[in-house]
């Protein structure tokens, strides 16, 4: 049984599979992670088209072939379905998906399937992290890494916006108290997100993977019903840290400079090893001299401007932005059809 695997989830498209290419990329040869460690749970982003056909799209197909040790599973479209409601004073309505739950509903799925039996435990990715060094020692068990987003007393708190619009946020004790967590297993409860690493076993029982999905359905309710303005996306980084309390399971947070997802953006080099989560756009942090963005490549793959990046290489001073941008280059050389062009489900209203 292989110890550790490493999960990471990606719609069947353009934007999320070269992320996904980069993700491998770094992980592997940077990370030093056996590729047949790797698991790919991917989701057609056609799922619930009306007389849909699932079918894997050429880029998706290219990866396959070109990394046959990684082990690929497809899942449901949770994420595409409608969470919730908003109905108007015009007769109209708004449905409202949250294609950001498709990393845990596909854990689960995978989980409760038998797929990640082989490991002994499973570490829990994001397709837009690039591994700069070997990949950061984790404690033994279950853990998370640190984040700013999960506060206890005032989870989703607002204060930048206008009056009207700012809100003190949701008491995540009180939560735990309404969902009759005792108040041993409340103080089981840890603020972290991004990453997370999961004893197989516990991970797979029902209860846990029940009350992962439960507790994304009940904050995003509550978020409906309580704040101005309405839902947050950072639902899926806050109810698995709820579900993990609910079940009475220890877990440790890591508060390694290594793992912390904005560490790269400060105004010096990152310690060695550092994980970057590049979700932000580089121009906001002008000492970077980069001009990357992961949001100008939805349609076609970054590596088509080559000689935009290489500008980005030679401009910045960070040797972590220099070898980021070298990898990002790096992928022209491995020949893929990356054409994926399937539409995205919308709702039906």
């Amino acid at each position: 049984m292989s110890k550790t695997g490493y999960v990471v989830f990606a719609e069947d498209k353009t934007y999320l599979l070269w992320q996904t290419e980069l993700f491998i990329k770094s992980l592997t040869t940077r990370g030093g992670v056996p590729i047949e460690n790797i698991v790919v749970l991917f989701a057609d982003p056609s799922y619930f088209v009306k007389d849909n056909e699932l079918t894997l799209s050429p880029y998706l197909q290219g990866m396959m072939s070109s990394y046959p040790g990684i082990k690929f599973h497809c899942v449901q479209n949770f994420g595409r379905r409608n969470w919730y409601f908003r109905f108007k004073d015009n007769g109209t309505w708004e449905p409202k998906q949250y294609p950001g739950l498709n990393k845990w509903t596909s854990l689960c799925e995978a989980a409760n399937a038998g797929w990640l039996d082989t490991f002994e435990e499973i570490v829990l990715l994001e397709q837009d992290l690039w591994f700069s060094g070997p990949f950061p020692e984790l404690p033994p068990g279950n853990c998370v890494t640190q984040n700013w987003i999960n506060n206890r007393y005032r989870a989703f708190e607002v204060t930048d916006k206008s009056d009207d619009m700012n809100t003190p946020g949701l008491d995540l004790d009180d939560i735990m108290k309404l969902c009759k967590v005792t108040s041993t297993n409340r103080e089981k409860w840890v603020g972290g997100a991004i990453i997370f690493k999961f004893i197989t076993t516990q991970l797979k029982q029902s209860k846990f993977l029940n009350s992962i999905i439960n507790y994304n359905q009940l904050l995003m309710t509550l978020g409906e019903l309580c704040l101005p303005q309405g839902s947050r996306h950072e639902t899926d980084m806050v109810a698995p840290n709820l579900a993990m309390a609910h079940c009475g399971m220890d877990c440790t947070l890591i508060d390694d400079l290594r793992w912390r997802s904005d560490v790269w953006t400060w105004h010096e080099e990152p310690p060695a090893g550092v994980v970057v989560h590049y979700g932000w756009d580089f121009n906001n942090y002008p000492h970077l001299k980069s001009t990357f963005s992961k949001f100008k490549w939805s349609n076609e793959v970054p590596w088509n401007d080559t000689k935009e990046l290489i500008k980005d290489r030679e401009r910045t001073t960070y040797k972590w932005v220099k070898e980021f941008v070298s990898d990002i280059i790096s992928l022209k050389e491995i020949e893929i059809n990356r054409d994926a062009s399937k539409p995205v489900a919308i709702p039906v209203i």
